[in-house]
């Protein structure tokens, strides 16, 4: 395992950050199994710690993976984790992971583009997961112990290639690290004329597999916020504005100009940061009133 992944990145952050994927032939993927299992065992404790929890795919993570989210609930003192994924796994995986973890949030963040799926909408990475079994189980440990040798050689010996891209994520609030070590960053625009609308039987289906999964979560749909990150193709903002009506929920979608994509789909790291803190700020009043006890505790 060391050998065959001489040419995965070492962290390039703080200690609290794991080696999520890694684009080479035996490492891969990481982050399902490790959540899914708990073997980065601060990353556990944080979903379970975590008073706010976001949900979504990639797009998400890419939204969120910015220092004004982070820089705003550690000013606040709110515990908070971006609990997206890679390979478009939402709600199918996201929920069981949640379970497992044995989170309980005050306030849920959904990624509404879709989110809701059926429970066998799995992509590969999360199957696996799902399944586990002797060799699948063995490969995850060994990635789990890779990481820390890797990390222990290529700082005592600089030979290392590191020329593979590479996620990083934080065990503390969920972050991705991932422009830089895994993609360049890059300015494609987002055409707000052409949006593509989810066809009326798959609004009805994540209507339907939606109530369950909030149901399942006892959550108050007052605490739950339905969002539409901005991207091209799908019209996400309208999506989670349908969904928030018909489940009950809040929507909130902040509009800000100028921002743009890495690839059409996820946003860069400049408008990651726009586009965040003004989500956040927006966010404000479903915080006070959610952790309002929380907060007047700390006055």
């Amino acid at each position: 395992m060391t050998f065959d992944n001489f040419a995965c990145r070492t962290q390039p952050r703080g200690p609290d950050d794991f080696l999520a994927y890694c684009r080479s032939l035996r490492y891969g993927d990481y982050e399902h199994g490790a959540l899914y299992y708990g073997l980065e065992p601060k990353a556990r404790e944080s979903i379970r710690a975590a008073q706010v929890l976001f949900l979504g795919s990639s797009r998400l993570q890419a939204a969120f993976a910015a220092n004004a989210t982070r820089e705003y609930f550690r000013a606040r003192g709110i515990r908070y984790f971006v609990m997206g994924f890679g390979y478009g796994d939402v709600s199918a995986f996201e929920q069981p992971v949640m379970e497992r973890s044995g989170a309980s949030p005050k306030i849920i963040v959904i990624n509404a583009d879709p989110f809701f799926v059926e429970p066998n909408r799995l992509s590969e990475p999360a199957k696996e997961a799902i399944e586990g079994g002797s060799k699948y189980l063995w490969r995850l440990v060994q990635k789990m112990v890779f990481q820390r040798v890797h990390r222990i050689i290529c700082r005592a010996v600089p030979l290392c290639p590191e020329s593979e891209p590479s996620i990083f994520r934080s065990a503390t609030d969920g972050q991705w690290n991932w422009i830089g070590p895994y993609t360049e960053e890059r300015e494609v625009p987002i055409d707000q004329e052409t949006k593509e609308r989810l066809p009326q039987f798959e609004i009805e289906r994540a209507k339907t597999i939606g109530e369950t999964f909030l149901s399942r979560i006892g959550l108050d749909r007052r605490c739950v916020v339905f969002t539409g990150v901005p991207t091209n193709g799908l019209n996400s903002t309208e999506v989670a504005e349908v969904l928030a009506t018909a489940l009950h929920t809040r929507f909130l979608a902040p509009k800000v100009d100028g921002v743009a994509t890495i690839d059409g789909g996820h946003l860069n790291s400049r408008s990651a940061e726009l586009w965040s803190a003004a989500f956040v700020e927006a966010l404000t009043p479903v915080l006070n009133e959610c952790l309002s006890q929380l907060l007047r505790s700390r006055g």
